[in-house]
């Protein structure tokens, strides 16, 4: 599922593929009522329509100022219940929202949400992928450094022919003081087709290491540890189920060195 456009490539006049000729302003202008091409291909807007928060995202985070400045766009293809959809991201110069939209292949909006719960908001690689005949997963990165720590969220969505939906999360954080420090990495891996819906696998690696009293030289071996969960799909309820105990417990260790 390439995306719709090359890195070098940043014009908001162009087509969106796989969406029936309309262009970038026609579709996003569904969320951004106002969006109009500026110089040298960028846009901008005014206005944002209502946005519900999923996941992680929050309402307090959508702080949209006098205008807002579309740096770039992606739109990925999926196929769902045998009909086609595009999932569209932007990136926006501060970050003032973080929408998805989902479309029908008519350029028609399904459902547009807001990821951002957090001060950045970014999608890389395939940051869709197909689930099954019935859905795709959404990986959206929340995440935000300050001087002596990181925080990294991984938000899950689950696209269905009717909008968007939660399935979970995975938190990374990171510290730092003058006597230790620990990194935390999340990886996020598709099991092989045992039913309608493949299972979506998740772990934390974390990594610590002592310093020495001038806060650099390492002293001991560094410790790493692995975090594993899962989701799984339930058919009977629609829904993918968390698995997900030791992750839970990893959270709840973090949150209080927040």
């Amino acid at each position: 599922m390439p995306a719709a456009a090359a890195t070098d490539d940043h014009d908001f006049a162009n087509a969106v593929p796989g969406l029936g000729g309309k262009n970038w302003v026609d579709v996003l202008s569904q969320i951004f009522p106002d969006i109009a091409v500026t110089e040298r291909g960028y846009a901008s807007a005014t206005e944002v329509i209502d946005l519900r928060s999923i996941g992680p995202g929050d309402d307090s985070w959508v702080k949209c100022g006098d205008e807002i400045k579309f740096l770039d766009r992606d739109a990925r293809r999926v196929r769902l219940s045998g009909q086609d959809y595009v999932i569209v991201t932007v990136m926006i110069e501060d970050d003032c929202v973080g929408p998805i939209g989902l479309f029908d292949a008519a350029g028609k909006l399904v459902d547009a949400v807001n990821i951002r719960g957090d001060q950045h908001v970014s999608f890389s690689g395939d940051y869709v992928r197909p689930l099954g005949s019935d859905g795709a997963l959404v990986i959206a990165s929340l995440w935000h450094d300050n001087s002596d720590q990181s925080y990294d969220i991984t938000s899950l969505l689950l696209a269905k022919p009717g909008g968007f939906s939660v399935i979970g999360e995975v938190l990374a954080f990171g510290s730092r003081d003058c006597r230790s420090q620990f990194t935390e990495e999340a990886k996020l891996d598709l099991a092989p087709r045992t039913g309608p819906m493949l299972r979506i696998d998740g772990a934390v690696t974390r990594r610590a290491q002592r310093l020495a009293a001038d806060c650099e030289t390492k002293t001991g071996p560094e410790s790493k540890t692995t975090f594993n969960g899962y989701w799984r799909w339930n058919a009977r309820k629609a829904a993918y189920e968390p698995h997900t105990h030791e992750l839970d417990l990893l959270d709840k260790w973090n949150e209080k060195r927040f």
